[in-house]
């Protein structure tokens, strides 16, 4: 699952600038809603241009300006959930369906939130309501279907995501999570020819190499895992998807120096990941070193007091 796709841009942000002309206005003075409406628009354009920070900056001000501006809740739920805040988006969310219960787009963005959070229910329950009001958003069914994923309802998730497939087969998305699906089922041809196809018509997304190399790794296929491992970093040397699974690499070849200098690396960019430093952890204990050990098991149960439950 990746937080945003281009279907899912063309549709929100069609949909968010139709809302804005129809919110909710009672307290506001007209130029204090012009003026709401405009950091609004204006949030949407830095967001598209992946500017978040000046997104965020702009949808605050909205808000503060409109306490009932949806569209804004909803923009800032999207920054968010860029930015890997998965709680702080799903109360944004919250705050945009007390608005309006029948929004797609922030039944869409709450559901991503709950599946950043591994609540993998909750996010079924917000997609099957999203395609409740709109059956035509395929990209929140691709979105179920990794939901799926996550609950270990592998037949409900293959159907979603063919049909998503069906319904869009340029979409290089459905394949990756069709992909992640079949790797789940240790279908691991089937997942390595679904990202190859994902590569094919978007070769220069690092996340699409990182997950190919984590099934070419699983498959036994080591020096093409860290081809596409390496691949990733060159187009992008922040993705912390290819160092985490770059550090595992080198953990199941006891090369205990290039696998932690990977997990730390990747927990510098993304310091809330339970995985990461259960996986690091595993690096620590075998060099002897108890206190990291310690140090980030208790990380592991502060981010996930249910993770290592998870592990037996």
């Amino acid at each position: 699952m990746k937080t945003t796709n281009n279907t899912w841009m063309k549709i929100a942000f069609s949909f968010l600038a139709a809302v804005m002309l129809s919110v909710l206005t009672i307290g506001c003075s007209n130029g204090a809603l012009r003026q709401s409406e405009e950091y609004c628009r204006s949030g949407m354009e830095h967001l598209t241009e992946g500017d978040v920070e000046s997104a965020v900056e702009c949808f605050n001000k909205s808000i503060e300006l409109n306490p009932k501006q949806t569209a804004a809740y909803v923009g800032l739920g999207e920054s968010e959930l860029r930015m890997r805040l998965f709680a702080e988006a799903q109360a944004n969310f919250d705050k945009a369906l007390e608005l309006d219960s029948r929004l797609v787009s922030a039944r869409r963005g709450r559901g991503e939130a709950f599946l950043g959070q591994r609540m993998f229910d909750k996010a079924v329950e917000d997609f099957n309501i999203a395609l409740e009001i709109d059956p035509s958003v395929t990209s929140v069914l691709s979105n179920r279907g990794y939901a799926y994923v996550g609950l270990g309802k592998y037949d409900e998730a293959l159907a979603d995501l063919n049909q998503c497939i069906a319904d869009a087969p340029t979409e290089p998305n459905y394949y990756v999570n069709r992909g992640i699906l079949f790797h789940k089922r240790q279908e691991y041809d089937a997942g390595i020819q679904d990202l190859s196809k994902a590569i094919s018509l978007e070769p220069t997304n690092p996340m699409n190499y990182a997950i190919r190399g984590k099934i070419y790794e699983e498959s036994g296929a080591w020096d093409s895992a860290l081809e596409d491992f390496n691949r990733a970093l060159e187009l992008d040397p922040n993705c912390f998807a290819a160092y985490k699974y770059r550090g595992v690499y080198f953990k199941q070849l006891a090369e205990w120096d290039e696998a932690l200098t990977d997990l730390s690396r990747a927990l510098e960019i993304n310091p809330n990941d339970p995985g990461t430093y259960f996986e690091r952890a595993g690096v620590y204990r075998q060099l002897n070193k108890d206190d990291e050990y310690q140090a980030d098991i208790d990380k592991v149960n502060e981010l996930d007091p249910l993770y290592m439950n998870g592990l037996q």
